[in-house]
């Protein structure tokens, strides 16, 4: 009889074979100290100038408490004074006995630009910047749980503000990473909600492993991205960051960080030294994913009209779009979840768009729709409710989202399958 990949797992679920794989060692619980790794960059040191400027300049801004960097300083000092418990984390040198390292890595930062409203004497910043909290096994390098974090850094500053710093938008990213007026939005109090989504009990990744591998736009796509603030590398980019937040944060999951070549089975830690002003290179080994999310944007259209307020010549701007998403399981051989959503924004613009920046009102769009359909796989109220089409309006906005099927027992199963793989916070 041929043995295939199902059968033998039945075989090892249901059998005493399962006995003759001896994984104690790894399997046991780990009660020893984390090292912590400090804040670093997930690419190489060099690429940190060209891909990530802004999160590179106000990351390596001195802290005005030690000499460390300001992002370093105040998460030492957060995780000093407030310690996340049952983590024997080290702080301060590195444990030779330690089993487990940690760092937060920076993956990707996206710039909308900046737009000024002379009627207000402001200018609006928007800025995203991406990471993942990464737990590994200190001496084979491998990961073993990875959480994404993100902050979103919009601001409205006035022309009175900008003047008092040579670099606005450094000083914008710094307030991202941590400041004490807004602290709990920050990037540093981000890092600690999902350091408590982490297990740091094992040394070994446990449970079903996702990773976002492939986002897809339609090759016919190329007219969309002329006069858009961002490229199309530089969207795909966006999705694959945005899907590995979304599914994360809205399924409370642990999942790998995106590369957009998902075929490599690495990825580098960049880690800036004080002493020595020099980025010191660690290369961390990826698990190969269980699950492979593949996300397919189908692409937007803007529609406009002519708006009339308070004598004020104004856009109506209609805004639509459409992604699928796939989940395969690599084990199983198998698609197990496959379902189509539709959003559609619709909302009131400067007609000379003074304020407005296409890219910027696509990328929150592609997020929020991205969240909702992940929350609809937790969520078996919010599954009905997409179905249907959620409807969100405010005085100058409205926004529609939708679960496009014909077989909502079917979307049920899946959403549910999909919800029973992936392991629980308290397990992983």
């Amino acid at each position: 009889m041929k043995v295939n990949r199902r059968f033998f797992n039945s075989l090892l679920a249901s059998s005493s074979l399962s006995f003759a794989f001896s994984s104690k060692s790894f399997s046991d619980n780990y009660t020893g100290p984390v090292n912590w790794a400090g804040v670093s960059f997930l690419i190489p040191f060099n690429q940190i100038e060209t891909l990530m400027p802004i999160t590179k300049s106000a990351f390596e801004e001195k802290s005005d408490v030690d000499n460390a960097s300001y992002f370093n300083s105040y998460l030492n000092k957060s995780l000093k004074n407030n310690p996340i418990p049952d983590i024997n984390l080290k702080l301060e040198g590195f444990a030779e006995n330690a089993k487990l390292a940690l760092t937060y890595g920076f993956s990707a930062e996206f710039d909308f630009g900046t737009f000024k409203d002379d009627e207000v004497n402001k200018t609006a910043y928007l800025m995203y910047s991406f990471g993942h909290s990464l737990l590994y096994n200190v001496y084979d390098r491998l990961i073993i749980s990875s959480v994404p974090v993100r902050a979103i850094s919009t601001n409205l500053i006035s022309f009175e503000e900008e003047k008092k710093y040579p670099n606005m938008k450094t000083e914008l990213m710094k307030r991202a990473f941590y400041n004490s007026s807004n602290p709990k939005s920050t990037m540093l109090e981000q890092f600690r909600i999902m350091l408590k989504k982490q297990s740091f009990k094992k040394k070994v990744w446990e449970g079903k492993k996702p990773r976002v591998v492939m986002v897809n736009i339609p090759k016919d796509s190329d007219n969309l991205f002329k006069n858009f603030n961002i490229t199309k590398t530089q969207f795909l980019e966006f999705l694959g960051q945005a899907s590995t937040f979304a599914f994360g944060y809205k399924l409370e999951s642990p999942i790998l960080p995106f590369m957009m070549n998902a075929a490599l089975t690495s990825t580098t830690i960049s880690r800036f030294d004080f002493a020595t002003k020099l980025y010191n290179k660690i290369d961390l080994k990826l698990p190969n994913p269980d699950f492979e999310i593949k996300i397919f944007h189908q692409g937007w259209e803007f529609a406009e009209e002519s708006y009339q307020k308070n004598a004020k010549s104004l856009l109506k701007v209609n805004l639509g779009m459409a992604i699928e998403i796939e989940i395969f399981d690599t084990f199983e051989d198998r698609v197990i979840y496959k379902q189509y959503f539709f959003a559609e924004k619709t909302y009131i613009e400067n007609k000379n768009k003074i304020m407005r920046s296409d890219a910027a009102n696509v990328c929150e769009l592609t997020e929020a729709l991205l969240e909702r359909a992940f929350t609809s796989i937790k969520n078996k109220d919010y599954r009905s409710k997409i179905i249907n089409g959620e409807t969100i309006q405010s005085q100058y906005t409205s926004a529609l989202f939708q679960l496009d099927t014909d077989n909502p027992e079917e979307v049920d199963k899946q959403s549910e399958f999909v919800l029973n793989q992936l392991p629980k916070i308290d397990t992983f």
